[in-house]
């Protein structure tokens, strides 16, 4: 090129000078226009108004309204009643848990080559509707589907039913995946064997334990000790994937008026019920917390003592159908009527059946955008820090821990902003996420650890070690009494003598089967398995457990008959024993998938 620009004439020259500059403009402009967009398939996402990203394929916001609408109607079908808004969060979670869940396994099913052919799509419609149109009034006589309305409707010409047949179409791969998966989990005859015999063969025997030695004074744990404890104990240890979360929580401000305007409403209730209104109509009116439509009646009993000390007193001294002041707690003034007293059999206070109506404090806006801004801005600057912990000390905020859990055990801690739980589940090591919005509160999190399965590295469970290795301890120093136990069998003396000679009292556990141990030995599987592997009369200790040193005397085994072991029983056993594996398999696996996975949450980005 450049030779044709030294020989060329002017003009010849100044067409080349022209293609170059052009040429550079564009590529620069399309680097520009590209990392505008992000790069990914995110950046394509947030500018078709999209919600989300898995692996690269995107999440509709009509999906996203189809998958609200199934759960909430799941959660009216199931309560009878419309969600509150502590509701509504966990109906979001789980719809948005069951999108991610759809579309992984979708895209596993392509990739294996599974397909919908069209006889099957046909089937399916007319077998198993979608649950749209299971739970539309088009197709309901009493409140409950009617099959024959609905099939009246399918044998209509005028009706149009692409839109269904391309949810099923979409589906049934994944339902193919799922039998396939779950037809692979088996149980052999002699688990099912072993099963039965787990619970109804029969032991009574007559256990001694000694305890680990409480009261003496042992030194910390050398490094050492703890390093053995850990290759002894790992396994006790061992978990799939898991994450911890470092967590800034955030109540959100509200202005004197807004607290006053709703303890206003609230007293003007409390007024109007002690004056004789019906306090079950005003709780459905006014009410914004649960069981609103069942008139603010809980399904439950209450202590007065679960109130708090305050409220407690009151509550203890409030008659039937009299109604509390309004309480404020957390953004919400609650009012009270006690419906009756209820004899508690473990208590001489009575406990007490209560409904409620729940008055939110609503926030300004205005207060609450510019908290907002607040803490956007101090999520970048913890992104800058890669520190979530330093941002908030920088001005005085305390974080916390959620401790580690999985897709299936997920922290109370961020039960009101579940959103966060879910970035924190698919977020890298020390991302810091955006600002969420609960119901109560903003919160920013951090992946402060992340465990991607297997045994536990040991600094994540230093703590527990440490306590282990001290428990251990504390049974050694306990071992010279199991000793002298153990001499007087020796003497030929009885086990109970045996223990009365060391201060301690022989107890009797009855019929104790393998699947349901006695809770006196549920710490100590090695004493409660020695008790079905010894014959019947023998002594057989001391055996050494995690809780102290164990003798146990076999007194009595009752082996179940084999005719027990009908059809009947069998089949209910092999159901019980697969049913919970497949659950438990299918639920470890698609959390495996689900913290593998890809994942970008775009649904905070159209808070505000």
């Amino acid at each position: 090129m450049l030779r044709f620009l030294r020989s060329g004439n002017k003009h010849t020259k100044t067409i080349w000078w022209v293609l170059i500059i052009v040429t550079v403009v564009t590529f620069i402009g399309g680097f520009v226009l590209l990392f505008g967009m992000g790069l990914d398939a995110a950046g394509g996402a947030r500018m078709r108004g999209e919600v989300g990203v898995v692996n690269g394929e995107a999440i509709t916001r009509a999906d996203w309204q189809n998958a609200l609408a199934d759960q909430r109607a799941a959660y009216e079908r199931r309560l009878g009643a419309e969600p509150v808004e502590r509701d509504e969060k966990a109906i979001e979670s789980q719809a948005w848990q069951t999108l991610l869940t759809q579309r992984l396994l979708g895209q596993l099913a392509r990739e294996l080559g599974l397909k919908a052919h069209d006889r099957e799509v046909l089937l399916s419609l007319q077998t198993q509707p979608p649950a749209a149109l299971a739970a539309s009034t088009d197709f309901q006589t009493a409140g409950k589907f009617d099959p024959a309305k609905y099939q009246a409707a399918l044998q209509n010409p005028n009706n149009n039913w692409s839109a269904f047949e391309a949810v099923i179409r979409a589906q049934l791969p994944v339902r193919k995946l799922e039998e396939r998966l779950l037809a692979s989990i088996k149980l052999s005859q002699p688990e099912l064997q072993e099963a039965f015999r787990d619970r109804f063969e029969r032991v009574t025997a007559t256990v001694i334990a000694v305890p680990p030695d409480v009261q003496a004074k042992v030194p910390p744990p050398t490094p050492a000790e703890i390093d053995r404890e850990y290759r002894e104990q790992r396994g006790r240890f061992t978990s799939g994937p898991r994450v911890e979360l470092e967590v800034l929580s955030v109540p959100k401000k509200y202005t004197p008026e807004d607290v006053r305007n709703a303890r206003q409403l609230a007293q003007s209730l409390v007024d109007r019920a002690r004056k004789g209104e019906d306090f079950a109509q005003l709780a459905r009116d006014f009410s914004e917390g649960p069981g609103r439509e069942q008139g603010g009646a809980i399904n439950r009993v209450f202590q007065p003592a679960e109130f708090g000390p305050v409220l407690g007193q009151h509550m203890a001294a409030l008659q039937p159908d009299g109604v509390s002041d309004p309480y404020e707690e957390n953004g919400r003034f609650i009012i009270l009527k006690l419906l009756e007293r209820v004899p508690d059999p473990v208590s001489s206070t009575p406990s007490m059946r209560v409904a409620q109506i729940v008055i939110r404090v609503h926030a300004n806006e205005g207060t609450l955008t510019e908290q907002y801004e607040t803490l956007k801005k101090l999520r970048d600057r913890a992104a800058g820090l890669r520190s979530l912990g330093k941002a908030a000390l920088e001005k005085g905020l305390p974080t916390s821990r959620t401790g580690w859990f999985d897709t299936v055990n997920q922290p109370q801690a961020l039960a009101g902003v579940p959103e966060a739980t879910e970035w924190g589940l698919g977020g890298k090591l020390h991302a810091v996420s955006p600002v969420f919005e609960g119901s109560d509160a903003f919160a920013i999190v951090e992946v402060a650890g992340r465990h991607e399965g297997g045994p536990m590295p040991k600094e994540q469970i230093g703590e527990m070690l440490h306590q282990l290795a001290e428990l251990d301890a504390r049974v050694k120093l306990a071992k010279p009494k199991a000793d002298q136990i153990a001499q007087a069998l020796a003497q030929g003396r009885s086990l109970e003598d045996a223990a009365r000679t060391a201060g301690l009292q022989a107890v009797v556990v009855r019929d104790m089967t393998r699947a349901q141990p006695d809770p006196r030995l549920e710490t100590a599987p090695e004493a409660a398995g020695a008790a079905f592997g010894a014959p019947v009369g023998r002594v057989v200790g001391p055996i050494r457990a995690m809780t102290g040193w164990y003798f146990v005397r076999v007194d009595q085994r009752v082996a179940p008959p084999d005719t027990l072991l009908n059809q009947q029983l069998r089949g209910q056993i092999s159901t019980e024993i697969l049913t919970r594996r497949q659950q438990a398999f299918f639920a470890g696996w698609v959390g495996a998938l689900r913290m593998k996975a890809k994942v970008q949450d775009l649904r905070y980005e159209y808070q505000r």
